[in-house]
């Protein structure tokens, strides 16, 4: 069993954006887990039910009234070059199963030892029996639906509940092993207005780990077209086997992703009540209509762990970086020129110094090259000529802002430039015309050519926006 539970890491931390996992249940057995987090852990297990209300407490419906006639696209695959694109529809059963059934090859590359070592964990652990006191029910019927169509591979509902949660799970398991962690990398911006082209709010974001690939994302990055019977459409970016995006886009033109960060202090988060910030942006790709409907879910649901977290609102051309502790957050909106971004640190006057102390030094450097890059006297501004390929020009960018040499592009990882900090994929949005371009493969990932979606396109919309060229080489 203990050979089993070793493997776990290897899983977990393919579903977790920067700051990634490597020893959970090692370090469980080795009790390299500190008091105060384990203690944490058992007084999360133990507490209340969480009401079903929490995530749900409507069901929105996307308006109809430009097309009337919408039906939604049967479950499907149709792949786009290195990117699988998957279309599920109906109840979170149903959408589980398409899922499992539509990526069950991609899922068994896992191999069985994974598989069944995430079993023994979530049942032996107690992960998923957390999981479910503080998730949607929604959620544990979609991982039922998984669950029975890669049952023949060993994947259990128990197993999906502990990955729907990881977020959690790899705060709890990691912010006290500094010596085995891998180092947050992520990073996202948003321009509007005089900082853009043509006015347009873009966002742009980079999904990266420290140092070396992991060979599940860079081939397995997915479209998952989500339509639930009561929701609004949408799509997750992610991988095969998770119920959560790392970052997406709705039909109601709001586009959000994740960057990881931690507490200095543990009593900053709500082990009481709280709940997964991934889920909850799965919750807002679902109700959202606008930015404010994203403000009023974030300020409604306590959390377990920290984050940042941006959202944008392409029709009313709003963005913000949600800087998030358990029961408490700052928000970074558009400055008075039109930009905002982030990397992995708290910023905002609120909530700095209270995320983890010293900061990152990788985080400070790359928040300052974006600054170079974005802000109107930036020393490399590209202000006022921002649109889809210049987005993807910053994005690509390897220089650092100390020094101004650019790393070669044989260097995986530089810790200090937004595209040489060892990315996984990227993503850039244009959400007021539902418009997204992913560049996803083998590193160098921002090399590789961006492929753009249309999302009225993937919904087989009426009248659709359509991408203006196939890719953005």
């Amino acid at each position: 069993m203990l050979r089993l539970l070793e493997k776990l890491p290897k899983l977990i931390r393919l579903f977790l954006c920067a700051g990634l996992v490597s020893v959970i249940a090692g370090a469980i057995t080795a009790g390299t887990i500190t008091v105060q987090w384990r203690g944490a852990l058992l007084q999360a297990a133990s507490s209340p039910v969480v009401s079903p209300a929490v995530l749900s407490d409507a069901s929105p419906q996307v308006s109809t009234e430009s097309d009337p006639n919408w039906q939604p696209v049967p479950s499907q695959r149709a792949d786009r070059g290195n990117i699988k694109v998957v279309w599920l529809q109906g109840t979170p059963y149903e959408m589980g199963y398409q899922h499992g059934r539509l990526l069950h090859d991609e899922i068994a590359s896992m191999g069985r030892e994974i598989i069944n070592g995430l079993d023994i964990a979530s049942r032996g652990l107690g992960l998923a029996r957390l999981a479910r006191r503080r998730t949607s029910p929604t959620v544990a019927e979609e991982c039922q639906g998984l669950a029975a169509a890669t049952a023949d591979l060993g994947m259990t509902a128990d197993s999906c509940m502990a990955l729907a949660f990881g977020d959690v799970f790899q705060e709890f398991f990691t912010t006290t092993l500094p010596g085995l962690l891998f180092n947050d990398g992520c990073a996202q911006f948003a321009a509007a207005g005089t900082a853009t082209a043509d006015g347009r709010l873009y966002h742009g974001g980079t999904l990266d780990n420290d140092q070396r690939p992991i060979d599940y994302w860079i081939k397995n990055s997915t479209v998952f077209v989500r339509q639930p019977n009561d929701g609004i459409p949408h799509v997750f970016i992610g991988v095969p086997g998770m119920l959560w995006p790392n970052s997406g886009l709705n039909d109601a033109g709001i586009s959000i992703a994740l960057d990881t960060a931690h507490p200095e202090n543990v009593r900053d988060l709500n082990l009481d009540q709280g709940g997964s910030n991934v889920q909850l942006m799965a919750e807002i790709l679902r109700s959202a209509h606008s930015f404010e409907d994203a403000v009023k879910i974030f300020a409604s649901h306590p959390r377990m762990r920290a984050n940042l977290i941006m959202v944008t609102d392409g029709n009313a051309k709003r963005a913000g970086v949600f800087e998030l502790l358990g029961n408490t957050f700052a928000l970074r909106e558009l400055d008075q020129n039109g930009i905002v971004y982030m990397t992995n640190h708290f910023v905002s006057p609120e909530l700095q110094g209270r995320d983890r102390q010293p900061q990152e030094p990788s985080s400070l450097i790359r928040y300052k090259r974006f600054a170079q890059l974005l802000e109107p006297d930036g020393a490399s501004s590209r202000y006022g000529e921002i649109d889809p390929e210049v987005m993807i020009e910053i994005m690509r960018d390897r220089t650092n802002p100390d020094t101004f040499e650019e790393s070669p592009l044989s260097v995986y990882d530089d810790d200090a430039s937004p595209g040489g900090n060892g990315s996984l994929r990227q993503v850039t949005f244009d959400p007021e015309r539902r418009l997204f371009w992913i560049a996803a493969g083998e590193p160098p990932v921002p090399e590789n050519p961006f492929v753009c979606f249309s999302l009225d396109e993937l919904l087989n919309r009426s009248n659709p926006v359509r991408c203006p060229s196939a890719v953005i080489d």
